[in-house]
């Protein structure tokens, strides 16, 4: 059953960015709507901040009430390392939905992804070790390696193919006051 429920959450995780998505670029009012650059945008759009949200629930599942429950699907007991990468999920789900301030992209959204790059592709290798040194096929150890090796060049050609269509132009600079 918890192997479904995992599946199901990946499944779900995933609907809901590209359903998202969708929905918003149907319903986009913005002046360069219809525009490629403007596609590119909201589907970076969708997975930084989309992803970010999912981030910020499993958060939730490692230092809320639920955290053995969490732990026992992963293949673990809880402990303090658990505590400490549900606070690491935590910065890391809210730099993702910070991203949907238009203020915030740019570079902030680059740092968004160098920071999941690193933290992502680590837990990656971490379930993938898991799994092939210590045959842990808990449900949320295996249906986590797809999102930790997918999001992060997701995003990153994303965010660069709307940069290249005209997409995330910088301000003009004001001048500060000294």
């Amino acid at each position: 059953m918890a192997y479904v429920f995992a599946q199901w959450n990946f499944l779900i995780q995933w609907t809901v960015v590209v359903v998202g998505f969708a929905v918003h670029a149907a319903l986009d009012r913005s002046p360069q709507r219809r525009t490629l650059g403007r596609a590119y945008e909201l589907a970076a759009l969708w997975v930084l901040v989309g992803i970010g949200a999912s981030i910020l629930w499993g958060a939730l599942g490692h230092i809320g009430p639920t955290s053995q429950a969490t732990a026992a699907s992963i293949g673990y007991v809880p402990s303090m390392f658990q505590w400490e990468v549900g606070w690491a999920d935590l910065a890391f789900g809210l730099l993702g939905v910070l991203c949907a301030r238009r203020a915030n992209r740019g570079g902030w959204t680059n740092a968004t992804l160098v920071a999941w790059t690193i933290f992502l592709y680590g837990c990656g290798i971490g379930h993938i070790m898991q799994w092939a040194v210590h045959g842990n096929t808990t449900p949320n150890n295996v249906w986590s390696i797809p999102t930790c090796f997918l999001v992060p060049p997701l995003g990153a050609l994303l965010v660069h193919l709307a940069r290249r269509h005209g997409a995330y132009t910088p301000q003009p600079s004001q001048p500060v006051a000294v």
